[in-house]
């Protein structure tokens, strides 16, 4: 376990991590933004990210998000950089998993040896045959965790794809716009949910119908000879979300019998 993705928000504090790693023995990648670490996350495998929480803008948490769901990234050890360290930003990190974060500026060997101890850690669960301790939860079940992060990546996309309505036809803002409402509605309803609610058949059928309302829309939308390559992409990783929204559903159904 030594494969180490560093998401920077400056070249300098990149540049001063992936060398303190580098020479520390460990494989590095160094990415700039939350898009980026999203791409490198869906072809390739760290063991563990390093992340700059001082990335302006939300898209780092939907990011965030979207790797956790992505098969053996869902407990991806996650260690944090701030500059700022403000109180809103340190809780925000708790609750997606992270396991600290150190002052930026501070001297790197801190969170070398910060990687070193978790590398180890888990080395050791591995070698002795004990499963790795899961990332902490947002206090939901591990089905309801799985829908939220889904969720987030499908309203990160949306927002992506609103700056390309003028690709999408005629009829394409009327079409997105029941995209963009049913990713909304279905977070808000998540965010309500105690544990186990999937087990409650009328919950999954409009959990059904809702994320049903962003494939439908997202392939009619694919059908219009204007959608660049680029948006075609977005509108197909939508329906990706929501067939896996979908799946975890299923599951459900299975375990709770009804």
């Amino acid at each position: 376990m030594n494969r180490v993705l560093i998401v920077a928000g400056d070249q300098d504090s990149g540049v001063r991590f992936q060398g303190a790693l580098s020479q520390s023995g460990y494989q590095t990648a160094l990415v700039w933004s939350g898009d980026q670490m999203t791409d490198f996350c869906r072809q390739h495998t760290p063991d563990l990210a390093l992340v700059d929480l001082d990335i302006p803008g939300e898209s780092l948490w939907g990011n965030l998000q979207a790797v956790k769901t992505m098969g053996n990234l869902a407990n991806l050890p996650l260690l944090g950089i701030s500059a700022v360290g403000d109180p809103q930003t340190m809780e925000q990190a708790q609750s997606y998993g992270f396991s600290a974060v150190y002052p930026k500026n501070d001297d790197p060997a801190t969170v070398v040896n910060a990687v070193r101890k978790m590398t180890e850690s888990n080395q050791n669960h591995e070698t002795s045959g004990v499963t790795s301790p899961e990332v902490p939860s947002t206090g939901r079940d591990e089905s309801l965790n799985r829908l939220v992060a889904l969720t987030a990546e499908v309203v990160h996309v949306t927002k992506d794809l609103k700056h390309h309505l003028n690709e999408f036809g005629n009829d394409g803002p009327e079409l997105f716009s029941y995209i963009e409402n049913s990713g909304e509605a279905i977070r808000a309803k998540l965010a309500a949910l105690p544990p186990d609610s999937l087990h409650d058949k009328e919950l999954r059928h409009d959990f059904r119908n809702m994320i049903g309302s962003v494939t439908g829309f997202a392939e009619l939308i694919m059908m219009e000879p204007s959608v660049s390559p680029n948006s075609s992409r977005g509108l197909g990783r939508l329906r990706e979300c929501s067939k896996t929204f979908v799946d975890i559903l299923d599951e459900q159904k299975v375990e709770s019998g009804v």
